[in-house]
Parts: structure tokens; sequence; C-alpha cells
């Protein structure tokens, strides 16, 4: 698995990879940003790994270096809901920044092979205590991030056709997670997420893809979903 962390021999952080640039660490002086690295551990992940379980203990963040993934929760009846997704440069499990001992709301898992940062609670504690600018990045980010995300689902999900649902979805990832080319914009995802972030069926999903395709709005990918003309997809449904 590549990474672009950079580490020493002893394998402590060093420097972030190149051209991220973390909100949770924004504003930082280099300094205190040195010293907020060398206290994390680097950790890597492969696709399809659950880094974080609901109703764990909160006792560490992560930050994502590279890859992708995902928060989900699991309905009483077993049913996978997805939630927010993760690019690199988030966090997630800012649970543990809490003062008082908290659980986590939601599980994580990454889609691809994936680093991450990782600091435990008891040191993410004393390093909000002594600067206070990454409680108010995380402060920011959960009240910016969190909450575009909580409205595209709700948008996405108060609609009363299908196909608008996931047209909404699709552009929201565009947004999010999308990948911009010289043909328009990728998306790593799969039919069958399409479906369960939309509250639809696979078939459905197949079938707005395929009409879509038609019309040369989208092109389907193995793994992936080229959004050739984002501007149109809503317009089309």
């Amino acid at each position: 698995m590549k990474c672009a962390c950079k580490l020493s021999h002893g394998n402590q952080i060093i420097g972030l990879p190149d051209e991220l640039r973390p909100r949770f660490l924004s504003g930082i002086p280099k300094a205190q940003l040195d010293s907020v690295l060398s206290v994390a551990k680097h950790r890597r992940f492969r696709a399809s790994s659950v880094i974080i379980n609901e109703q764990d203990p909160a006792e560490r963040v992560f930050l994502l270096t590279s890859g992708h993934g995902r928060h989900f929760v699991i309905t009483s009846d077993g049913r996978k809901i997805l939630l927010h997704w993760l690019t690199a440069g988030q966090i997630f499990g800012g649970a543990a920044i809490l003062n008082i001992p908290f659980q986590y709301l939601a599980s994580t898992e990454v889609l691809s092979d994936s680093c991450a940062l990782v600091w435990d609670r008891l040191t993410i504690r004393e390093l909000v205590t002594k600067i206070p600018s990454l409680l108010d990045n995380a402060l920011s980010i959960a009240v910016t991030e969190n909450i575009v995300w909580s409205a595209a689902a709700n948008v996405s999900l108060s609609s009363n056709d299908a196909h608008g649902r996931v047209a909404h979805l699709l552009v929201s990832l565009a947004s999010a997670i999308g990948e911009a080319t010289h043909d328009g914009v990728v998306i790593k995802v799969l039919n069958e997420d399409l479906a369960e972030g939309a509250n639809v069926t696979p078939f459905t999903v197949s079938r707005c893809l395929k009409n879509w395709e038609r019309a040369g709005i989208v092109a389907k990918r193995r793994g992936k979903i080229l959004l050739r003309k984002p501007e149109l997809l809503l317009a089309a449904d």
C-alpha cells in the first residue's frame, strides 16, 4: 500500500502528504504542528476495513491522510444506513475530544486502502488544552461539513421520486468525493452504495444510470461513475 505520509526511520510522523491541508490542523504554527504530528500514530487500513464501531467507547481521533471512507449505522432490523462520506484530510472519531467520556455515534469504514494519523483520547485532550485552535477547528468542522451532509441527505430523501433521490445523492457525492478529470467528475461508488444512500433498490439505481447514460449525462465504469454533465443531472430527472 503506497502512503504519502512523511515518516522517520522510527515510524514517527514528521510531515503530512504534500498538498494535504486538513481543516483540523489549519492555522496552527509550524512548531505546534510538528508537536501535534509527533505524538500521533500512523496506521494503514485495507479496503473495506471497519475502523470504528458504533457504541464503542470513543477512545481515538483519526485524521484520514489517504483513501476514502464513510460513516454508517446499522438499524435494529439489520439494514445499513449510509451517513457522512470521508475523503483525505477529514477527521473522524471526534467524540474522543469531548471532556466527558462518550461513545461513537456511528461506525466508520474505509472503502479503499487508506492511511490515517491517530491520537488516543488522553493525548488529544492534552493537545486541545495546549492548542485551542484544534478544538476551534473541530467545532467548525462539526457545524459546517456535517450539517451540509445532513442537509444534502434530507433533501435527497425528501424527494417523492426515486430518480430524484439518486440524482441528489450523486450530486452530493460528486462535490464531496468526486475526482475532477477532463471528461467530468469520477465518483468511486457502487450501485449498492447508491441504493442504500438513496433508500431505493439496486434495480432502480441501475435503471436510472442507464437512462442517464443514454442521455450522455453519466458513463458507468467498473466500481466508478463518470458524471459528465452534473448541471443536467437534476434537470434530467
